[in-house]
């Protein structure tokens, strides 16, 4: 992804897509306003994204920019790694399979049947209104997962899709305004569910937040940067439950509410399963310092060539 392509992405879509929503709009909605994502006690929003511009202004810091300087200030990163960061939501693309589209291309995913997932009888995410959905992914229904084609996904990645269907979802989805219905896999995390397919990531709901497994030993605690890393774990370790309590963060962004697991003296052993890249490294550093025991491992000391866990798990099968 090149600077032009990135600043196409709408900057309210990409706070969504991080779990990061408006708290009020104003001038018809071209003005939203955020508690600011860039530092700490904002209760005041004062964070503003120009809609039509593409332009956000911080008016705590005073400063503002583009969406690439936003994701420089969030990541602590340089302009490369924030291109890769949007790269890999893939909010630049058109964004997943439509189900004409489906059965020529891999498909969509699932959604989690946990309670984890905020859902309703209904199949909408629960508490959801629609104000906080104007630019946000609606999900339409969540069934097992079943699909060849994102059975076909995952079997490229290597995971095992009998431990895979325990976890996640087929899930169909819509956005809130314009044609066409898509499915992804579905993984709960907070009010809505992560997404994925082969041409799309994403985040279906309006309010992302971490995803906590207990594990069979609760004196450990994982934490993975997103859910394909902590299935290939399991798949690798052909486990159904995993062996320690376990936390996707679903994104660094959300490194913070981490936190007070980190401090739990219950856990005696920390391992860190994060990327080898700028925002994996921040996150690490973060962890490490904020961990409460020096029991803590970086675990990218066993895949330093590797992008994730998933690649080198991929690598390893070959």
């Amino acid at each position: 992804m090149n600077s032009t392509q990135a600043r196409t992405i709408p900057i309210d879509l990409y706070l969504s897509s991080q779990g990061i929503k408006a708290a009020k709009s104003g001038k018809g909605g071209r003005e939203l306003w955020y508690s600011s994502p860039i530092r700490n006690g904002d209760k005041t929003p004062s964070f503003k994204i120009d809609t039509q511009k593409q332009l956000w202004y911080d008016h705590g810091l005073d400063k503002g920019g583009n969406i690439i300087d936003l994701v420089c200030e969030l990541c602590s990163c340089n302009v490369r790694d924030a291109l890769r960061h949007l790269e890999k939501t893939n909010l630049f693309s058109a964004g997943g399979y439509t189900h004409k589209t489906a059965p020529a291309l891999l498909g969509t995913q699932k959604i989690g049947t946990d309670a984890q997932t905020g859902l309703n009888s209904g199949n909408k995410l629960a508490g959801q209104k629609e104000k906080d959905t104007s630019r946000a992914l609606i999900l339409i229904s969540a069934s097992p997962l079943k699909h060849p084609a994102l059975l076909q996904y995952l079997q490229k990645r290597e995971i095992d899709t009998n431990i895979a269907t325990k976890y996640l979802s087929q899930i169909d989805f819509k956005p809130s305004q314009g044609a066409g219905n898509y499915f992804a896999l579905g993984y709960p995390a907070g009010d809505g569910l992560e997404a994925r397919n082969a041409l799309f990531k994403g985040f279906v709901g309006i309010g992302k937040n971490i995803t906590f497994h207990k594990g069979s030993n609760q004196t450990k605690l994982m934490i993975f940067e997103g859910f394909t890393d902590f299935l290939s774990y399991l798949t690798m370790k052909n486990l159904n439950k995993p062996d320690g309590d376990v936390l996707v963060l679903n994104s660094t962004a959300l490194k913070t509410r981490a936190l007070p697991y980190l401090q739990n003296p219950q856990y005696e052993e920390i391992q860190l399963f994060l990327d080898n890249d700028e925002p994996g490294n921040i996150c690490a550093a973060y962890f490490l310092n904020a961990a409460k025991t020096e029991n803590i491992a970086d675990m990218r000391s066993h895949y330093p060539k590797h992008n994730d866990l998933n690649e080198w798990h991929c690598d390893r099968k070959l």
